[in-house]
């Protein structure tokens, strides 16, 4: 996880640098003088998290939650109302409910071979399944020429798990158990988001599933549907 945060925050310092070259003057977004940057390269994104595919009984409670923090890039098309973006981010996945993780071992060698999602009947605390993601998002945006801007993106992210754990409290034990067995590690799929000014709603929907072929329930799609902010600052060009 410290390598990966450390491979992320590389990334911006170097996309950061290059965005103002010395005596760079140009600027981005300038048609319109109220709107000279559109300052919508940082995005915070609050959602409730999910997954579809699931059988009866397994579905998530309504506090799951994830929150996503994305650095994108923005390229002007011309002096149109659409752009080009790209980026880096990192995002939490976050499944709550009457759900556990059962494991299938090989009688030889005691390895797991298959993970299957079934109804958890105990009592608990806290019963919650894990997921931090390193993403590299693309997207397609237009922005309206007025007073409040009205802004909508069409994108696609590829991701990477980089820790996923289940984390359990109960009445016989505390546990945070790591590396889920037969979890796919990619997570890819198309996002959108649409709003005004700096508030947005967004989501996504993963076309990978949530375990690798042959080793765990199949047919489970990950998905996020939530609030984004875009905060007023500046970065890069001017």
């Amino acid at each position: 996880m410290r390598r990966a945060l450390f491979f992320l925050n590389l990334i911006v310092a170097m996309g950061l640098m290059s965005q103002n070259p010395a005596g760079d003057t140009a600027r981005e977004f300038n048609i319109y003088k109220y709107k000279s940057n559109p300052k919508d390269r940082l995005i915070l994104e609050f959602n409730h998290t999910g997954w579809v595919g699931v059988g009866s009984g397994l579905q998530e409670k309504p506090f799951s939650g994830g929150v996503n923090l994305m650095l994108f890039f923005d390229h002007p098309i011309g002096k149109s109302y659409f752009s080009f973006a790209w980026g880096v981010g990192l995002s939490s996945f976050n499944i709550h409910g009457m759900i556990k993780l059962v494991d299938s071992l090989n009688p030889v060698n005691g390895q797991v071979i298959y993970t299957s999602i079934s109804q958890r009947t105990e009592p608990y605390n806290i019963n919650r399944i894990g997921l931090k993601v390193l993403e590299v998002p693309v997207e397609f945006r237009f922005r309206s020429h007025t007073n409040y801007q009205f802004k909508a993106s069409l994108g696609f992210k590829v991701g990477y798990v980089v820790q996923s754990f289940q984390k359990i409290f109960d009445a016989h034990e505390k546990a945070k158990i790591y590396d889920i067995p037969g979890l796919n590690p990619w997570r890819y799929g198309p996002s959108f988001r649409i709003g005004v000014e700096q508030l947005h709603f967004t989501a996504f929907y993963s076309l990978s599933e949530f375990f690798l072929s042959g080793k765990g329930t199949a047919g489970v799609h990950p998905f996020y549907i939530g609030i984004a902010y875009t905060p007023r600052i500046s970065l890069g060009r001017k």
